[in-house]
């Protein structure tokens, strides 16, 4: 049975984070706004739109396994587009009117680099001469500033459009300026999934334990990526595991958030290649490399891996006659401790010295290069190079890197990779001969070491020599933004002024999994009492229903594990309970069929019976798992049904006229939850669609709501009732709406949103 990934099903910490966006058009708006009513207004239209880890995550668990069915291809079905924000320390003052965010600003933290932003950190990053903030386009002129960076990334070029029409519409209703507009678009054709000097990206990234799972043939390791680490997601996420371990002078609002480095590198990819040639002529000069060796051989060497992305390390010489040697990330540099194969300098080695890093005579453990892992999500923009292409092509068009990185800590992550490895001529240390600074992306090359690097080889005779080839810089940082991605509990809490997220309203504390309500199952003789389906257990609800309100208490002293119930074995999640109609409370028993993940991943139903018991039993009718293909109502309407969220029973229709039960079905879909109706013949439960899909943000009484995670109506005040009641469970809390009979089915908030306690 794999690991528990509690951090796959967060509904706090931002999609891009951990699960990461992954589209092939992205836009990032650079907000500056005015007035502070009409932009907190803005943050509370925006925030139930912005993507969620549970969201991107599952839609990119959906994606690659279509892809893995269809050989290879994208599957044209299945597309999303994903909203995410961060702020800067202005931002957030603006948002909150403080001038004092901080309690403290320790020296030397990454709250005093976040305090002081990007520019003010320009030299000690290398961002120097060509590179100095005062010839950026964004990011240092004060007057300026930057409050909020909006990313919004789409499957297509046309849904980026239209969804960058609406926020710029938004931002613009809301008295905001657009400091600067950043494109960004996957290379097209063979170069998809490059950068342009022509090399693979992304091939690196780390896993982070609690969102992939375990090998458990090499632990330590993600499952499935051979030779990806497993790092703490406090690396990535500030107090990931809810146990108040957060970086000197981070808050508790920052919980389930990260920082968000943004930097707009221009290459010039003409110059680089010009460069390689140039070296290269010096290094058959001095017999280090035989007169056969390529430009793409010694820019290999530059980046540590081959075009195709295949590792130097793995592949040192490329096969000839054969396709590209594929990506590789199972990379050990211990046998090469001098960079005889995959030089010191080169790229893959200064961002990730790995298992290779010898300091004072000592190899490093590499869980110190670990401490330092950031998690990255760029992308290209401008055209390739291509004289012959016209406009966009030529070598003086603008083109480069959408250079984004999320860490838990500034400067003990992005800062010190840059500073004390990408740019230090002398790291690693203690070398007869300095090895250089990174002679692909280092701002200092000109201003360190006059951009030398030592390139180590063996001659004919197998003696051991060192030619010295010098680097200008071709990469330039033209923009950069420290900001900050909240969790949707902070960013909820700032639309009101607030700072209190982190300790009043954030969701999941040590165990997030445990908290959501994914789905309720009422006791079959008692009213007033529940059970309550959160994560991998069972927790007993109790309900006082009293005048104008109706709430909840939990008893998680008496909570079971699924295992505890027969035949829930192969149940990793129970997702919706939906009572079957005119089988309520027959014989002491109430049937219903359970949605549930099971443990692929994909969702399954099952029927099921609870019993009078105190506590109820809950058992199976038998074992069968069955596919949700079974339910004709769930075909395309233009999405399928695969993940039923919640049900809620019309109340005026139970059955309606016809002789027919109607239901609202909440699922998840690639562009986030939406409902339809559907319909059920009692005795045969023939299921027919009545609607197509609607967006959720038509129901008045799910305002701020992204996602509704189970529905269940109030007892006693249904059905028959003029205002029928709900309880409504979304994000770890619950609020009580009323919905109307009638063919409008009007509806409203009876009582807000508050937690579950207990």
């Amino acid at each position: 049975m794999p690991a528990q990934l509690p951090l796959r099903d967060s509904t706090e910490i931002q999609g891009d984070i951990l699960a990461g966006f992954k589209k092939d058009n992205v836009s990032l708006l650079l907000l500056q706004f005015g007035d502070v009513t009409a932009a907190r207004s803005w943050l509370e239209d925006l925030v139930p739109q912005i993507a969620t880890t549970r969201q991107v995550a599952d839609f990119n668990r959906r994606f690659s396994e279509a892809r893995r069915n269809s050989m290879g291809d994208d599957p044209q079905h299945l597309k999303a587009t994903w909203l995410g924000l961060a702020l800067t320390h202005p931002g957030f003052q603006f948002f909150t009117g403080k001038e004092k965010v901080f309690d403290s600003v320790p020296g030397g933290s990454t709250v005093e680099a976040f305090v002081q932003g990007a520019a003010d950190r320009a030299l000690a990053l290398g961002d120097t001469d060509d590179s100095d903030p005062k010839n950026w386009l964004f990011g240092y002129d004060h007057a300026r500033t930057v409050h909020a960076v909006l990313t919004i990334a789409s499957d297509t070029e046309e849904d980026l459009r239209n969804e960058l029409s609406r926020q710029r519409e938004a931002a613009s209703r809301a008295g905001a300026v657009v400091v600067f507009q950043q494109d960004g678009a996957t290379l097209p054709g063979d170069a998809a999934g490059k950068e342009h000097f022509g090399f693979k990206d992304g091939v690196s990234e780390p896993g982070v334990r609690g969102f992939e799972e375990e090998d458990p043939q090499r632990p330590g390791y993600v499952l499935g990526h051979p030779g990806t680490r497993l790092i703490s997601a406090d690396k990535f996420v500030v107090d990931a595991h809810g146990d108040g371990v957060r970086p000197s002078g981070v808050p508790p609002w920052m919980r389930n958030g990260s920082f968000q480095v943004f930097r707009r590198l221009h290459q010039d990819v003409p110059g680089w290649w010009a460069q390689v040639t140039t070296e290269l002529k010096r290094l058959k000069a001095a017999k280090a490399v035989d007169e056969k060796t390529t430009q793409e051989w010694l820019a290999a060497r530059l980046v540590g891996r081959w075009p195709s992305g295949a590792s130097i390390a793995n592949c040192p010489m490329k096969p000839t006659g054969k396709p590209e040697p594929a990506p590789d990330n199972d990379i050990s540099f211990k046998d090469d401790p001098d960079g005889l194969v995959t030089p010191l300098f080169s790229h893959l080695r200064k961002t990730n010295p790995r298992d290779g890093l010898v300091d004072g005579g000592e190899l490093v453990d590499e869980k110190f290069m670990d401490e330092r892992r950031m998690i990255r999500r760029g992308i290209p923009y401008g055209r390739p190079f291509n004289p012959t292409q016209g406009e966009g092509g030529g070598a003086d068009d603008p083109r480069g890197l959408v250079f984004i990185c999320y860490q838990a800590d500034l400067v003990r992550q992005f800062e010190f990779v840059q500073a004390d490895w990408v740019n230090d001529p002398d790291f690693p240390h203690d070398r007869p001969d300095r090895p250089g600074p990174d002679p692909m992306v280092s701002g200092q090359l000109t201003d360190v070491n006059d951009g030398k690097v030592s390139f180590e080889s063996r001659n004919a005779a197998g003696e051991r020599q060192t030619t010295t080839l010098g680097f200008r810089p071709f990469v330039r940082t033209e923009g950069a933004v420290y900001a900050f991605s909240p969790s949707l509990s902070t960013l909820r809490g700032l639309s009101q002024g607030r700072l209190e997220g982190g300790s009043e309203v954030p969701g999941p504390g040590p165990d997030p999994e445990a908290r959501p309500v994914d789905a309720v199952v009422p006791h079959p003789e008692h009213p007033d009492r529940h059970l309550a389906f959160r994560g991998g257990k069972v927790v007993p609800l109790t309900s006082t229903v009293r005048g104008g309100d109706a709430s909840l208490a939990a008893d998680g002293a008496a909570a079971q594990p699924l295992s505890f119930w027969d035949n829930f074995t192969d149940i990793k999640r129970v997702d919706a309970s939906w009572p079957v109609p005119d089988r309520q409370e027959v014989n002491g028993e109430s049937s219903h069929w359970l949605f549930f993940t099971g443990e692929d991943g994909r969702q399954y139903y099952r029927h099921v019976l609870v019993d009078r018991q105190e506590p109820p039993r809950i058992r199976s009718e038998g074992n069968r798992a069955r596919p949700l293909s079974q339910w004709s109502s769930f075909a395309a309407a233009p999405d399928p049904v695969t993940h039923v969220d919640a049900v809620l029973p019309i109340p005026d229709k139970q059955p309606g006229g016809d002789g027919r039960y109607y239901y609202w079905v909440f699922h998840t879909t690639p562009a986030g939850q939406r409902y339809r109706i559907i319909s059920l013949q009692a005795g045969g439960y023939r299921d027919r669609r009545e609607s197509e899909d609607s967006a959720i943000a038509l129901w008045t009484s799910l305002n701020g709501v992204e996602h509704v995670d189970a529905v269940q109506p109030v007892p006693g005040r249904q059905p028959g009732s003029a205002q029928n009641w709900y309880w409504v469970f979304h994000g770890g809390r619950y609020r009580v709406i009323s919905v109307a009979d009638g063919s409008a089915h009007a509806d409203a908030v009876v009582h807000p949103d508050r937690p579950l306690t207990g």
